[in-house]
Formats: C-alpha cells, sequence, structure tokens
C-alpha cells in the first residue's frame, strides 16, 4: 500500500506540475504578447518621436525658404522698379529731344515768318512810294 499511496502522490504531483507547466506556458504566451505590444508601442513612440521632429525640422525650414523668400521678392521688385525707372528716363529724355526739335522748327518757322514780314513790309513800302508817284 506504500507503493499505491506513493503512486498516487507522484502522480498528483505530476498532476500539479503539468498544471503547472501549462499555466507557466499561457504566461509566457501572455507575456510574449505583451512583449509584442510594448514593441509596438516603442515603434509607435519612435515614430511619434521623429515625425515630431521631421515637422520642426520642417517648420525650421519654411521659416528660412520665407526669410530667403522675402529678398527675393524684394530684389524681384527693385528690379521691375528699376526697370520702370530707366523707361521713365529714356521717355523724358525722347520727350526733351522732341521738345528742343520742335524749339529748333518754331525758331526756323519764327525767322522765315520775320523775313516774310520783313519782305511784306518791303513790298508795302514800295507800293506805297508807287502810289505816292
Amino acid at each position: 500500500m506504500n507503493l499505491e499511496a506513493e503512486f498516487f502522490t507522484l502522480q498528483d504531483s505530476n498532476t500539479k506540475l503539468v498544471a503547472a507547466l501549462h499555466e507557466a506556458n499561457a504566461n509566457v504566451e501572455q507575456w510574449k504578447k505583451q512583449l509584442v505590444a510594448y514593441q509596438e508601442e516603442t515603434d509607435r513612440l519612435r515614430d511619434v518621436h521623429s515625425l515630431k521632429t521631421l515637422l520642426v525640422i520642417i517648420k525650421i525650414l519654411i521659416q528660412k525658404q520665407k526669410s530667403t523668400h522675402i529678398p527675393v521678392e524684394t530684389e524681384m521688385r527693385n528690379a521691375e522698379l528699376e526697370h520702370r525707372i530707366q523707361n521713365s528716363e529714356q521717355n523724358l529724355n525722347n520727350s526733351l529731344e522732341d521738345r528742343d526739335r520742335m524749339d529748333c522748327e518754331i525758331q526756323r518757322a519764327i525767322e522765315i515768318l520775320d523775313i516774310k514780314i520783313f519782305d511784306l513790309n518791303d513790298l508795302r513800302q514800295s507800293l506805297v512810294k508807287l502810289i505816292d508817284k
């Protein structure tokens, strides 16, 4: 009977060990799932951190682009204004040349008219002399 009691005790212990082993295996599986979940969360947090870092870099680049864009716009505006000034100066020079030409033509016309008036005056005086004779 001693052997039977020892056999049942061993069998009971074996059953308890098998149950404990199954529970341990179940716990290992649960720990593996938790580990995978923690790894995924860690990866997600790394991605979030990377995205935040990228966002900061993008904001810095946008700010730099804006700060370099303003001088470019200013330079373009200055170039446009300089071009307009050059055009205005050219128009002014052309107008001054036209005015000088017109002044010369008017002066010539005045001289011609003076000669004609002088000739007419001479003609009048000649006619007056003829009439008086």
